[in-house]
């Protein structure tokens, strides 16, 4: 939907997808020095940057970095202080998504590894298989599966041993954006990554703050529901 109006780049992180491999690479700077590049060299500036999860993390520093580049920052429940990630429920997560890659298995045994793997979810006690979960059906975890089977190992290694938040600042970055910023907050109750805490804090800290809330989504946002997150995002930029 965004391609009617805006020219869209989507883009694999180092380490994620097709893109490159960088040994002991996965920090927060690293990542955003290769959209810094691409930004320079490849797009048309200031742009406008979507950035959800992991991705955010790195719109945020370039934002906060090259603020020449960059005419409107979209995080979507993005970690916003490197403490976010260690003190959520998501690196029990990444540590089944690790084995499971490391396994070296064929995608069809990935997804049937990615099923039986359980892990613990807000407000229950007991852990829960991943294919057990509302809309994890054959398909989604296979598709889910060949998209892990193109992750280096590392970056989830990264990730998990605090590397990748070492040089993460999230305040001290907030406190350097000049442009518009949306913030797309889940519910923390079903897993979302910014807490209310968080949240208020950068509402304080950023120039331009805008806030819109998804009490019926967890951390995946528009892969659970596209539609209520395009129309906060088309709003945002109308009035950008």
């Amino acid at each position: 939907a965004l391609r009617d109006d805006y020219h869209v780049y989507a883009l694999d992180l180092r380490g994620h997808g097709k893109s490159g491999r960088v040994p002991r690479g996965y920090s927060s700077g690293g990542y955003a020095s290769d959209i810094v590049t691409l930004l320079k060299t490849a797009a048309p500036c200031p742009a406008i940057l979507f950035g959800h999860s992991l991705g955010g993390v790195t719109a945020l520093r370039v934002a906060a970095e090259e603020p020449a580049l960059v005419r409107a920052l979209i995080l979507g429940d993005s970690a916003l202080t490197a403490s976010s990630f260690p003190g959520s429920l998501y690196p029990a997560l990444f540590e089944t998504l690790l084995k499971v890659r490391l396994s070296n298995s064929s995608v069809e045994q990935m997804a049937k590894g990615l099923a039986q793997s359980r892990i613990p979810l807000p407000g229950i006690d007991e852990l829960i298989a991943i294919g057990d979960l509302p809309g994890h059906d054959e398909a989604y975890l296979l598709k889910w599966a060949a998209c892990l089977q193109q992750v280096d190992p590392e970056a989830l290694q990264m990730t998990l041993d605090g590397s990748t938040w070492k040089d993460f600042d999230g305040e001290a970055l907030m406190k350097r954006i000049v442009c518009p910023t949306l913030l797309l907050q889940a519910n923390p109750d079903l897993g979302g990554l910014m807490s209310d805490s968080e949240v208020h804090r950068a509402m304080q800290l950023l120039a331009k703050p805008k806030l819109q809330k998804f009490p019926l989504l967890g951390h995946a946002l528009h892969l659970q529901q596209a539609q209520p997150v395009l129309n906060a995002v088309t709003s945002f930029l109308q009035e950008c």
